[in-house]
Protein backbone atom coordinates (compact mmCIF):
# COMPACT_ATOMS: atom_id res chain seq x y z
CA UNK A 1 0.00 0.00 0.00
CA UNK A 2 1.26 4.06 -0.85
CA UNK A 3 1.79 5.69 2.21
CA UNK A 4 0.12 8.92 1.08
CA UNK A 5 -2.55 8.40 3.37
CA UNK A 6 -4.08 10.01 6.44
CA UNK A 7 -5.13 8.39 9.66
CA UNK A 8 -8.23 9.74 11.96
CA UNK A 9 -8.19 9.08 14.91
CA UNK A 10 -11.91 9.10 16.84
CA UNK A 11 -11.69 9.36 20.66
CA UNK A 12 -14.73 9.48 23.18
CA UNK A 13 -13.93 10.12 26.54
CA UNK A 14 -15.33 10.26 30.02
CA UNK A 15 -12.86 10.50 33.33
CA UNK A 16 -9.74 10.33 32.22
CA UNK A 17 -8.10 13.05 33.39
CA UNK A 18 -5.05 10.87 34.65
CA UNK A 19 -4.12 9.77 31.47
CA UNK A 20 -5.53 11.24 28.55
CA UNK A 21 -3.02 14.09 27.64
CA UNK A 22 -0.31 11.40 27.59
CA UNK A 23 -2.81 8.88 25.21
CA UNK A 24 -3.47 11.61 22.78
CA UNK A 25 -0.31 13.40 22.74
CA UNK A 26 1.29 10.15 21.73
CA UNK A 27 -1.31 9.63 18.99
CA UNK A 28 -0.38 13.33 17.31
CA UNK A 29 2.96 11.44 16.30
CA UNK A 30 0.73 9.69 14.05
CA UNK A 31 -2.82 10.85 13.91
CA UNK A 32 -3.01 13.59 11.21
CA UNK A 33 -6.39 14.36 12.82
CA UNK A 34 -7.80 13.32 16.41
CA UNK A 35 -11.27 14.20 16.50
CA UNK A 36 -12.65 14.39 20.54
CA UNK A 37 -15.97 13.90 22.25
CA UNK A 38 -16.00 14.46 26.21
CA UNK A 39 -18.95 12.57 27.26
CA UNK A 40 -19.38 15.21 30.18
CA UNK A 41 -16.47 13.99 32.06
CA UNK A 42 -17.09 14.99 35.82
CA UNK A 43 -13.00 15.30 36.82
CA UNK A 44 -10.41 17.56 34.75
CA UNK A 45 -10.69 15.47 31.38
CA UNK A 46 -12.07 18.51 29.43
CA UNK A 47 -9.48 20.75 30.87
CA UNK A 48 -6.74 18.69 29.64
CA UNK A 49 -8.73 18.03 26.38
CA UNK A 50 -8.56 21.88 26.15
CA UNK A 51 -4.92 22.14 26.57
CA UNK A 52 -4.36 19.57 24.59
CA UNK A 53 -6.70 21.82 21.62
CA UNK A 54 -4.58 25.03 22.24
CA UNK A 55 -1.07 22.94 22.07
CA UNK A 56 -2.15 20.64 18.86
CA UNK A 57 -2.87 22.02 15.50
CA UNK A 58 -4.78 18.56 14.79
CA UNK A 59 -6.78 17.63 17.86
CA UNK A 60 -10.24 19.05 17.25
CA UNK A 61 -12.90 18.93 19.68
CA UNK A 62 -16.22 18.40 18.91
CA UNK A 63 -17.49 19.23 22.46
CA UNK A 64 -19.03 17.55 25.50
CA UNK A 65 -22.32 14.80 25.04
CA UNK A 66 -24.46 14.75 27.80
CA UNK A 67 -26.29 11.74 27.15
CA UNK A 68 -25.22 8.15 27.83
CA UNK A 69 -22.55 6.36 26.37
CA UNK A 70 -22.74 4.59 23.08
CA UNK A 71 -20.68 2.56 20.33
CA UNK A 72 -22.48 5.65 17.75
CA UNK A 73 -20.86 8.42 19.29
CA UNK A 74 -17.60 7.55 17.13
CA UNK A 75 -20.32 7.63 13.98
CA UNK A 76 -21.00 11.10 15.14
CA UNK A 77 -17.45 12.04 14.77
CA UNK A 78 -16.94 10.22 11.45
CA UNK A 79 -20.09 11.64 9.80
CA UNK A 80 -18.95 15.46 10.75
CA UNK A 81 -15.49 15.06 9.87
CA UNK A 82 -15.24 12.90 7.31
CA UNK A 83 -14.92 16.15 4.81
CA UNK A 84 -11.53 15.91 5.70
CA UNK A 85 -11.25 12.61 3.98
CA UNK A 86 -9.96 10.91 1.04
CA UNK A 87 -10.44 7.62 -0.37
CA UNK A 88 -7.99 5.08 1.15
CA UNK A 89 -7.40 7.18 4.15
CA UNK A 90 -7.95 5.48 7.63
CA UNK A 91 -10.31 5.95 10.57
CA UNK A 92 -8.94 4.68 13.68
CA UNK A 93 -11.03 4.00 17.22
CA UNK A 94 -8.45 5.39 19.69
CA UNK A 95 -9.72 4.75 23.62
CA UNK A 96 -8.45 7.53 26.04
CA UNK A 97 -6.51 5.15 28.03
CA UNK A 98 -4.48 3.35 25.40
CA UNK A 99 -0.43 3.80 23.36
CA UNK A 100 0.44 1.72 20.60
CA UNK A 101 3.07 -0.40 20.30
CA UNK A 102 3.12 -0.37 16.79
CA UNK A 103 3.32 2.70 14.77
CA UNK A 104 0.11 2.94 13.00
CA UNK A 105 1.17 4.47 9.88
CA UNK A 106 4.16 2.04 9.35
CA UNK A 107 1.70 -0.72 10.03
CA UNK A 108 -1.05 0.56 7.63
CA UNK A 109 1.31 1.51 4.81
CA UNK A 110 2.44 -2.02 4.36
CA UNK A 111 -0.79 -3.70 4.28
CA UNK A 112 -2.09 -5.40 0.80
CA UNK A 113 -4.48 -3.04 -0.99
CA UNK A 114 -7.44 -4.90 -1.09
CA UNK A 115 -7.44 -5.09 3.27
CA UNK A 116 -9.64 -2.19 4.90
CA UNK A 117 -9.81 -3.48 8.49
CA UNK A 118 -7.57 -4.11 11.02
CA UNK A 119 -7.74 -5.97 14.51
CA UNK A 120 -5.89 -5.05 17.57
CA UNK A 121 -3.84 -7.11 20.18
CA UNK A 122 -4.45 -5.28 23.12
CA UNK A 123 -1.63 -5.72 26.06
CA UNK A 124 -4.19 -4.89 29.27
CA UNK A 125 -2.62 -3.85 32.32
CA UNK A 126 -4.03 -5.12 35.24
CA UNK A 127 -3.99 -4.25 39.31
CA UNK A 128 -1.77 -6.52 41.05
CA UNK A 129 -2.11 -7.32 44.75
CA UNK A 130 1.99 -5.43 45.10
CA UNK A 131 0.03 -2.81 43.09
CA UNK A 132 -2.52 -2.72 45.60
CA UNK A 133 -0.63 -2.53 48.85
CA UNK A 134 2.04 0.40 47.24
CA UNK A 135 -0.82 2.28 46.76
CA UNK A 136 -2.43 1.52 50.44
CA UNK A 137 0.83 3.20 51.95
CA UNK A 138 1.04 6.21 49.91
CA UNK A 139 0.04 9.52 51.76
CA UNK A 140 -0.72 11.26 48.27
CA UNK A 141 -1.66 9.35 45.77
CA UNK A 142 -1.41 11.81 43.38
CA UNK A 143 2.16 10.64 43.00
CA UNK A 144 0.64 7.46 40.98
CA UNK A 145 0.81 7.27 37.39
CA UNK A 146 0.31 4.66 35.00
CA UNK A 147 3.88 3.56 33.97
CA UNK A 148 4.27 2.44 36.89
CA UNK A 149 2.20 -0.70 36.36
CA UNK A 150 4.21 -3.36 34.83
CA UNK A 151 1.87 -6.88 34.58
CA UNK A 152 -0.47 -7.37 32.17
CA UNK A 153 -2.19 -10.09 29.67
CA UNK A 154 -2.57 -10.03 25.59
CA UNK A 155 -6.55 -11.02 25.91
CA UNK A 156 -8.40 -8.93 23.95
CA UNK A 157 -8.51 -8.57 20.43
CA UNK A 158 -11.18 -5.69 18.38
CA UNK A 159 -11.37 -3.75 14.96
CA UNK A 160 -9.06 -0.64 15.28
CA UNK A 161 -8.82 0.94 12.04
CA UNK A 162 -10.99 0.84 8.99
CA UNK A 163 -10.14 2.14 5.56
CA UNK A 164 -12.45 5.15 3.76
CA UNK A 165 -13.97 4.29 0.86
CA UNK A 166 -16.44 5.85 -1.19
CA UNK A 167 -19.12 3.16 -0.48
CA UNK A 168 -18.65 3.25 3.59
CA UNK A 169 -21.84 3.09 5.06
CA UNK A 170 -21.33 3.38 8.83
CA UNK A 171 -25.44 3.70 10.17
CA UNK A 172 -26.00 5.20 13.58
CA UNK A 173 -25.87 4.14 16.46
CA UNK A 174 -23.32 1.48 15.30
CA UNK A 175 -20.12 1.08 16.07
CA UNK A 176 -18.33 0.53 13.19
CA UNK A 177 -19.52 0.57 9.20
CA UNK A 178 -21.34 -2.58 8.03
CA UNK A 179 -19.73 -3.28 4.89
CA UNK A 180 -16.06 -4.22 5.77
CA UNK A 181 -14.72 -6.60 3.75
CA UNK A 182 -11.31 -8.17 4.04
CA UNK A 183 -9.73 -8.33 7.67
CA UNK A 184 -5.98 -7.63 7.87
CA UNK A 185 -3.88 -10.88 9.15
CA UNK A 186 -1.99 -10.11 11.66
CA UNK A 187 -2.88 -7.73 14.61
CA UNK A 188 -1.65 -4.57 15.58
CA UNK A 189 -0.48 -4.36 19.42
CA UNK A 190 -1.06 -1.36 21.89
CA UNK A 191 -1.16 -1.15 25.93
CA UNK A 192 -3.94 -0.73 27.15
CA UNK A 193 -4.22 0.91 30.92
CA UNK A 194 -7.48 0.33 32.08
CA UNK A 195 -7.04 0.23 35.74
CA UNK A 196 -4.43 2.70 37.15
CA UNK A 197 -5.71 3.42 40.98
CA UNK A 198 -8.52 2.10 43.54
CA UNK A 199 -10.44 5.42 42.82
CA UNK A 200 -10.36 5.60 38.78
CA UNK A 201 -10.79 1.64 39.22
CA UNK A 202 -14.45 2.08 41.69
CA UNK A 203 -14.91 5.40 38.71
CA UNK A 204 -14.57 2.92 36.08
CA UNK A 205 -17.19 0.26 37.61
CA UNK A 206 -19.47 3.18 37.92
CA UNK A 207 -19.91 5.06 34.05
CA UNK A 208 -19.50 1.64 32.63
CA UNK A 209 -22.55 0.67 35.26
CA UNK A 210 -25.97 0.01 33.04
CA UNK A 211 -27.20 3.53 35.02
CA UNK A 212 -24.81 5.70 33.25
CA UNK A 213 -23.92 3.25 30.06
CA UNK A 214 -26.92 0.80 29.28
CA UNK A 215 -25.85 -2.51 28.09
CA UNK A 216 -22.95 -1.37 26.31
CA UNK A 217 -20.15 -3.06 28.53
CA UNK A 218 -22.27 -6.10 29.08
CA UNK A 219 -18.54 -7.78 29.23
CA UNK A 220 -17.55 -5.78 32.51
CA UNK A 221 -21.34 -5.91 34.27
CA UNK A 222 -20.59 -9.56 35.58
CA UNK A 223 -20.44 -11.23 38.80
CA UNK A 224 -16.82 -10.45 40.50
CA UNK A 225 -16.44 -14.54 39.97
CA UNK A 226 -17.56 -14.48 35.85
CA UNK A 227 -14.77 -11.46 35.67
CA UNK A 228 -11.88 -13.61 36.41
CA UNK A 229 -12.88 -16.76 35.20
CA UNK A 230 -13.52 -15.16 31.43
CA UNK A 231 -9.99 -13.81 31.34
CA UNK A 232 -8.34 -17.05 33.36
CA UNK A 233 -7.48 -15.43 36.52
CA UNK A 234 -7.29 -17.22 39.73
CA UNK A 235 -10.19 -15.39 42.42
CA UNK A 236 -8.79 -13.85 45.48
CA UNK A 237 -10.12 -15.49 48.76
CA UNK A 238 -9.83 -11.57 49.83
CA UNK A 239 -13.44 -9.69 48.89
CA UNK A 240 -11.07 -6.23 48.58
CA UNK A 241 -9.22 -7.88 46.23
CA UNK A 242 -12.46 -9.11 44.40
CA UNK A 243 -14.03 -5.67 44.71
CA UNK A 244 -11.47 -3.83 43.00
CA UNK A 245 -10.47 -7.11 40.52
CA UNK A 246 -7.00 -7.20 41.84
CA UNK A 247 -5.06 -10.27 39.58
CA UNK A 248 -2.25 -12.33 40.82
CA UNK A 249 1.02 -11.15 38.68
CA UNK A 250 1.48 -15.23 38.84
CA UNK A 251 -1.06 -14.82 36.16
CA UNK A 252 0.53 -12.32 34.19
CA UNK A 253 3.60 -11.19 32.46
CA UNK A 254 5.92 -8.25 32.38
CA UNK A 255 8.20 -8.70 29.27
CA UNK A 256 8.94 -5.65 27.41
CA UNK A 257 8.98 -7.93 24.68
CA UNK A 258 5.31 -7.37 23.96
CA UNK A 259 4.80 -10.87 22.24
CA UNK A 260 1.46 -12.48 21.77
CA UNK A 261 0.08 -15.70 20.92
CA UNK A 262 -2.41 -15.34 18.08
CA UNK A 263 -4.46 -18.76 19.17
CA UNK A 264 -5.06 -17.26 22.68
CA UNK A 265 -6.59 -13.91 21.72
CA UNK A 266 -10.31 -13.55 19.20
CA UNK A 267 -10.90 -14.94 16.25
CA UNK A 268 -10.42 -11.99 13.46
CA UNK A 269 -13.57 -12.70 11.85
CA UNK A 270 -13.75 -13.54 8.04
CA UNK A 271 -16.51 -12.53 6.06
CA UNK A 272 -18.63 -15.28 4.46
CA UNK A 273 -20.32 -15.35 1.04
CA UNK A 274 -23.64 -13.75 2.81
CA UNK A 275 -22.01 -11.07 3.77
CA UNK A 276 -20.05 -10.56 0.62
CA UNK A 277 -23.80 -10.37 -0.82
CA UNK A 278 -24.62 -8.22 1.41
CA UNK A 279 -21.42 -5.75 0.94
CA UNK A 280 -21.91 -5.56 -2.38
CA UNK A 281 -25.45 -4.09 -2.53
CA UNK A 282 -24.92 -1.47 -0.05
CA UNK A 283 -21.94 -0.84 -2.06
CA UNK A 284 -24.38 -0.18 -4.97
CA UNK A 285 -26.48 1.45 -3.18
CA UNK A 286 -23.63 3.93 -2.24
CA UNK A 287 -22.50 4.58 -5.23
CA UNK A 288 -25.68 4.67 -7.01
CA UNK A 289 -28.41 6.07 -4.51
CA UNK A 290 -27.00 7.65 -1.74
CA UNK A 291 -26.92 10.99 -2.57
CA UNK A 292 -30.35 11.03 -4.25
CA UNK A 293 -32.59 9.62 -0.90
CA UNK A 294 -31.57 9.39 2.63
CA UNK A 295 -27.77 9.67 3.05
CA UNK A 296 -25.97 7.59 5.22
Amino acid sequence: MKDNFNVFALVVVKNEGDIIFDTIESATKWADKIFVIDNMSTDNTWEKLNALKDKYDNVILWGQYGGKFNEGLRQILYREYRGFSSENDWWCRLDGDEFYIDNPKDFLKNLPTDIDHVYNASFQYYYTEQDYRNELNLSDCAELNYDRLKWYKCNHSEIRFVKNKRTLCWPQEEGWPCNLLKAASGRIRLKHFQYRTLDQIKNRFLVRSREMSGDTFKHEIVSEEIWYKRRGFSLPDDEKLKKYRIVNSVDLSNSESYIFNDDELPKIIHVNFKKRVKCFVVALYMRLLNSFTFKL
